[in-house]
């Protein structure tokens, strides 16, 4: 009897069953966008707040409000779907008296936001009309920063204890001591961000500057296939439209700062405030969140590969 066969007669090998995992996640994502019942929560953006749907970034940016502040979805403009969320109703809601929530519930809410933010890239033309690997290192060097944003808004959790010690992280790791630290700094950024009380247009502004960088840490978590952070490549990450990515971010940060003038005279530094924020993401590891929210579902697989893989097998604008 050769090796294979006695290998299935005993069971799935571990590789099969890791792979099934990944395969249930791809066969989910689209049942992850509809809504739930019972203890879900609703992701869908308030309809109190106007759409972000029609904001223009494109050069040179002329936004006026000649009666007040109108909604930013009222701007003439070609980028159609920069400054909108996915109109998707996810099980999350915002603004909402924090509940108590399972540690699987927070997890699948997590996977959601996660997954949100994937399609939310795609309906962006100015995005997905950069060259490939361009939009791919984008994507590996923003997920950070675009689900911490989504978890400030989004997801109701104030104290991660309980994902510390029910996700199996302290059995993992061997530093204990110092994932309890990275905890407390994600903990710590997600409260600065919260305190703010950002409404959905600074959100949105927040995420089309968190997405459209043109520059890298020296050091990056995980690969994507076809980005430029290849190993040889990884201490000098480059971006084959750099010139273009940086006029979006221009365009989104001139865009936000208009907006806050407008919203809140009484805060002239609250913009600056903001743009410093966002610098603090960095302070949040990305192996904590997905030690935090991912690893016992996907185990050592990559989360950004996962990213990737979801990103380049769907089509633009597909919501």
């Amino acid at each position: 009897m050769n090796k294979d066969a006695v290998q299935h007669e005993r069971g799935p090998r571990t590789s099969t069953l890791r792979r099934q995992q990944i395969s249930n996640l791809f066969e989910a994502r689209d049942s992850m966008f509809v809504s739930s019942t019972g203890g879900a929560l609703n992701l869908a953006v308030p309809k109190a707040v106007s759409p972000l749907s029609s904001m223009s970034l494109t050069p040179p940016l002329d936004i006026s409000f000649p009666h007040g502040v109108p909604p930013l979805s009222t701007l003439p403009g070609a980028y159609s779907s920069i400054f909108s969320m996915p109109k998707l109703p996810l099980p999350m809601t915002s603004m909402l008296p924090t509940p108590v929530l399972s540690p699987a519930v927070i997890c699948e809410s997590a996977a959601r936001l996660l997954f949100m933010n994937v399609q939310w890239t795609k309906t962006i033309t100015q995005f997905t009309s950069l060259p490939l690997q361009d939009q791919l290192l984008l994507l590996e060097e923003s997920w950070r920063e675009l689900f911490i944003l989504g978890a400030a808004q989004f997801l109701p959790i104030a104290d991660l204890t309980t994902l510390v010690y029910s996700c199996g992280a302290l059995d993992r790791i061997f530093n204990k001591a110092m994932f309890l630290q990275r905890v407390q700094q994600f903990e710590e950024v997600l409260s600065n961000v919260r305190q703010f009380q950002l409404d959905n247009q600074e959100y949105a502004c927040l995420r089309a500057t968190a997405l459209f960088k043109i520059s890298f840490e020296d050091t990056s978590m995980e690969i994507c296939p076809d980005s430029t952070s290849s190993p040889e490549h990884n201490q000098q990450k480059s971006l084959t439209d750099a010139a273009r990515i940086a006029s979006i971010q221009d365009d989104a940060q001139l865009a936000l700062n208009k907006y806050i003038t407008s919203v809140h005279p009484d805060q002239p530094l609250r913009f600056g405030k903001l743009l410093l924020l966002i610098s603090t993401f960095r302070n949040v590891s990305g192996e904590t969140i997905e030690e935090l929210f991912f690893r016992r579902t996907i185990g050592n697989i990559p989360i950004v590969r996962i990213m990737c893989d979801m990103y380049k097998s769907q089509p633009s604008s597909t919501i």
